[in-house]
């Protein structure tokens, strides 16, 4: 039996990893401050003195980058620890905010990018274990999705939050201190890194895991058709939405709105974000033509794709962007259920990461093809192409009802 003192100090220690889970909202909340991303745009371009191509250049690096750190980033979090790896996180996104903000150059924009590549691949899955291993030693380990859910809000309320920020920032400051501000902001997230209360974990090193998740997702990809059809289908037309993530900026520009104004549109879009990503579950569930919704779903993208591409109305403009990031952005949640179906629990997450890999790599390739276009044509051409290639792959989907 235990004595007094041994409690006490029992429930000591469990309040310590209860604390990791608001801590865990709380630099979710601050890395989600995003004072630049609502004006990075004009950010690379007016201050950057970069070129689109060459900012799309610059983003394949940073996604091949990501594919590259992350087995040794693995190896890191497995012989250090996942606080440490954390804290190694936010400091390098940390040099990543000040290194870009230092000079206009192309270099430290190179570096900062590494820099950035190197805290997310640090952090991705770290997390997620992270929680796990305090809520397991809470008896809590059920509620994991809900935690993880929490911290995603907590992100997309202060990018909601900090995006009109940034616009102003960068209206009556400057643009370079919408990133400096970044690097002062993100200092937050590293004292609450240093302040977590580490969860005993018995994992070894696993530096080569990142190579298995690819062998033994393409194996169980190869087997499945329902489920190679249901994750490419998936992923080809989410690729093609998720491309107005670094074209809608371009395409505010040739419209003539201020970047004063570009703050509130991202709130915006954030909000539609969130709306459709809580509504669309409630309305499979209600209903068993989950196919016709689906390709209801990508027909809307693809046409609004298009008009956006044949109009210069600033508000039928905004409008057409607030519909993409509704319908389109939380479009993958339609695939949930029937993902869900395919795939045993324990090989979940291995086949999804070798998905997400695969649509990593195919951005990292794409986005140079986009800067060409964009500057060799223009932004509309772009839309009109990207609308229509939607609307294709939707009109060839072998996708059926019962796969869903």
């Amino acid at each position: 039996m235990k004595s007094e003192q041994e409690l006490m100090s029992t429930e000591h220690d469990k309040r310590k990893y209860k604390l990791n889970i608001y801590k865990a909202y709380l630099y979710s909340f601050i890395i989600g401050i995003h004072t630049v991303r609502a004006v990075y745009y004009a950010y690379m371009t007016y201050w950057g003195g970069l070129t689109f191509s060459e900012q799309m250049i610059l983003q394949a690096y940073f996604m091949f980058m990501i594919f590259l750190l992350e087995i040794p980033s693995g190896a890191i979090a497995d012989y250090l620890g996942r606080k440490k790896a954390i804290i190694l996180s936010a400091l390098t996104v940390i040099m990543a905010a000040f290194t870009y903000s230092i000079a206009p150059n192309i270099i430290l924009f190179y570096l900062g990018e590494t820099f950035w590549a190197l805290s997310i691949a640090l952090i991705s899955g770290t997390d997620e274990a992270f929680m796990f291993s305090s809520l397991k030693i809470l008896g809590e380990e059920d509620r994991l999705p809900k935690v993880m859910g929490n911290i995603q809000i907590m992100n997309l309320v202060a990018l909601t939050i900090s995006a009109p920020l940034g616009s102003i920032i960068a209206k009556y400051i400057s643009l370079q201190f919408t990133m400096t501000c970044l690097g002062i902001i993100y200092i937050g997230a590293f004292i609450t890194a240093l302040t977590y209360h580490e969860p005993q974990s018995n994992n070894r090193v696993k530096s080569e895991r990142y190579l298995s998740i690819i062998k033994d997702g393409f194996k169980e990809l190869k087997k499945n058709k329902i489920l190679r059809i249901l994750c490419f289908d998936r992923l080809f037309i989410n690729i093609l939405i998720f491309f107005l993530f670094w074209t809608y900026q371009p395409y505010l520009v040739a419209v003539g709105i201020d970047y004063l104004i570009w703050g509130i549109i991202l709130s915006g879009m954030n909000l539609m974000n969130a709306s459709f990503s809580y509504l669309y579950p409630k309305i499979l569930k209600k209903t068993e033509k989950k196919l016709k919704i689906l390709i209801l779903v990508d027909i809307i993208n693809g046409l609004a794709f298009i008009f956006l591409g044949i109009t210069t109305n600033q508000i039928l403009g905004v409008i057409i962007l607030l519909i993409i990031v509704g319908f389109g952005y939380p479009r993958s949640l339609l695939y949930m259920h029937g993902i869900n179906k395919q795939i045993e629990s324990e090989n979940r997450a291995t086949v999804l990461s070798t998905i997400n890999m695969f649509g990593s790599l195919s951005m990292a390739v794409l986005y140079p093809v986009i800067g060409l276009i964009v500057e060799t044509w223009s932004i509309y051409w772009f839309f009109i192409i990207n609308g229509i290639l939607i609307l294709i792959i939707t009109m060839f989907t072998r996708v059926k009802s019962d796969y869903l």
